[in-house]
């Protein structure tokens, strides 16, 4: 019992720390904008095999294994997270060095548009309605969610969110052009939520997770119409923070 009892514990903290993709978020968890889109479902599988060591050996392999997965991961993030600070610090002298020349780039007025962006683009997903996120994305990514939306709707399929939470979201790269039309700025977002799609018709779920889970993005905004709109979202294994960060996207 008290084996069992650690593999749960491990399961449970996997679950819950690993950044995964959240099938309910802005833009169905997937690529959108400029960098195309994707989707696809992650999936559990489990191999049984002959072992000599007994049932013990087998929990304490089990135990072994989820512990040097979850390590890796959460090193991962950490790793992660350690890089985008920099690139945070890189970026924020950029937009005071662009701030001289352009009043379009005020650091914290950036930062609330972002972070008021990134809720409302949920919503806007939540609801199902490209028109509630009109003000926060760019024509592009509207066409696209509304693309993807009326395929949902089509397929008879309704998008579930809950406790959507902001972790941070950092500035990771900075670009100032002639003309603010082609000013961009990348944000790492970081974020958590439970998100999964369901059958209107039998309320059951279709895709996605019951639990909640955190994830890594990457988003991109444009100044558009005098703010900062959203125009395209990258998955964290879509991106090199360093190649990002460095202006080689």
């Amino acid at each position: 019992m008290k084996n069992k009892k650690y593999i749960l514990i491990f399961a449970a903290l996997l679950l819950v720390l690993l950044a995964v993709p959240v099938w309910g978020r802005a833009g169905g968890g997937g690529s959108s904008g400029g960098g195309g889109s994707s989707s696809g479902g992650g999936g559990y599988s489990s191999h049984s095999g002959s072992y000599r060591g007994g049932r013990g050996s087998g929990i304490a392999g089990m135990i072994l294994q989820a512990g040097v997965v979850f390590f890796a991961a959460s090193g991962g993030s950490i790793v992660l997270i350690r890089k985008a600070r920099a690139a945070r610090a890189r970026s924020r002298k950029a937009m005071a060095f662009y701030a001289q020349m352009g009043d379009n780039w005020d650091y914290r007025e950036i930062q609330k548009q972002v972070e008021e962006t990134y809720f409302q683009v949920q919503e806007c997903w939540r609801r199902m309605d490209v028109t509630y996120g009109a003000p926060y994305l760019s024509q592009e990514l509207m066409e696209e969610f509304d693309s993807k939306l009326q395929w949902m709707q089509v397929r008879g399929e309704a998008v579930v969110q809950r406790n959507v939470r902001l972790l941070s979201a950092m500035p990771v790269y900075a670009e100032d052009h002639p003309g603010e039309e082609y000013d961009a700025i990348w944000y790492l977002i970081h974020g958590k939520m439970t998100g999964y799609y369901i059958d209107v018709n039998t309320r059951k779920v279709v895709r996605g997770n019951t639990r909640p889970e955190a994830f890594f993005e990457y988003w991109k905004f444009v100044y558009r119409g005098e703010r900062w709109v959203l125009q395209e979202i990258r998955q964290k294994d879509e991106m090199d923070i360093d190649a990002l960060s460095q202006g080689t996207v």
